[in-house]
């Protein structure tokens, strides 16, 4: 899963993460047009400070045979300073060896790990599972969350279990994201599913009426050839929606392209040539 920073955020290194301060519990700032804003936490709550969640989540990898690609991983911050968001890829081999991961990666895509928290109250502490396009560093993820924890004491405490528990579950699932890349390959969709699904994603706010012709322009040309290999199938929508996706900060990225591929099956599932008839394409 690759990390495209847009909107109020910024890339910096995986060693810079060590300057970057915990949010004070209660504190207050200005916003854009001058509004001020407050923020008033219990005792409970505490926060993370952003490369020692970074390096627990590395490290445990490490321990799990699954060693991190420093040089492919990435890291952002909100321009503020709190909130972290990164994108974890890994080696398929190390010293030598096969890593955990190494079957796993295919001629199109590799293993990712999507991390993001907030010490600002945005979201909570969260792991998802995912992929990268070689080609072009698309996000391929399920909408599937390994941790999602609110940033309290107790969750702190018991952060390195959460993190074990989140990794054991991502190598039980890369055959799901697999899975889900054949799925959108198989899936055809034609001259009725496409303006359904355009119709289907504005209605439910995924994405902005404004931007839908976008998504047209790269599905009727698409940025990389390899798309456009597979003909008029659910992949190359999935890269259609996944390059409009990249325009915006990583927040709003994650939630467009966690429904994508809900919304590609759901417009593909009746045919509307035949009324309420089910197809069957994948």
């Amino acid at each position: 899963m690759s990390l495209s920073l847009g909107v109020n955020s910024q890339e910096v290194s995986y060693e810079h993460l060590k300057e970057f301060r915990i949010t004070d519990r209660n504190h207050t700032w200005v916003g854009k047009g001058g509004k001020t804003y407050n923020i008033s936490r219990s005792d409970q709550w505490e926060g993370l400070q952003h490369h020692d969640f970074a390096s627990r989540i590395v490290n445990t990898c490490a321990g799990f045979n699954m060693p991190v690609n420093m040089t492919q991983s990435r890291w952002g911050v909100s321009n503020e300073g709190s909130d972290l968001f990164a994108s974890v890829s890994f080696l398929d081999s190390y010293m030598g060896k096969e890593t955990a991961l190494a079957k796993y990666f295919t001629t199109d895509t590799m293993p990712c790990l999507g991390l993001r928290h907030s010490n600002r109250g945005r979201f909570s502490s969260q792991m998802t599972i995912g992929a990268s396009a070689f080609v072009c560093d698309n996000l391929i993820i399920t909408g599937e969350f390994l941790f999602r924890k609110k940033h309290t004491s107790n969750n702190a405490a018991e952060l390195d279990v959460t993190i074990r528990q989140g990794l054991m579950k991502f190598l039980a699932e890369q055959n799901g994201i697999v899975d889900m890349i054949d799925n959108l390959k198989r899936i055809t969709m034609n001259e009725y599913h496409v303006p359904r699904m355009y119709l289907n994603m504005a209605r439910s706010n995924v994405l902005p009426w404004s931007h839908i012709g976008k998504v047209d322009k790269y599905w009727q040309e698409p940025t990389h050839s390899e798309f456009a290999q597979h003909g008029d199938s659910g992949w190359r929508m999935y890269n259609a929606i996944n390059t409009v996706a990249k325009e915006y900060n990583p927040v709003r990225q994650i939630e467009v392209i966690t429904k994508a591929e809900g919304l590609i099956k759901e417009a593909t599932r009746y045919n509307s040539l035949k009324g309420s008839q089910h197809v069957t394409n994948y």
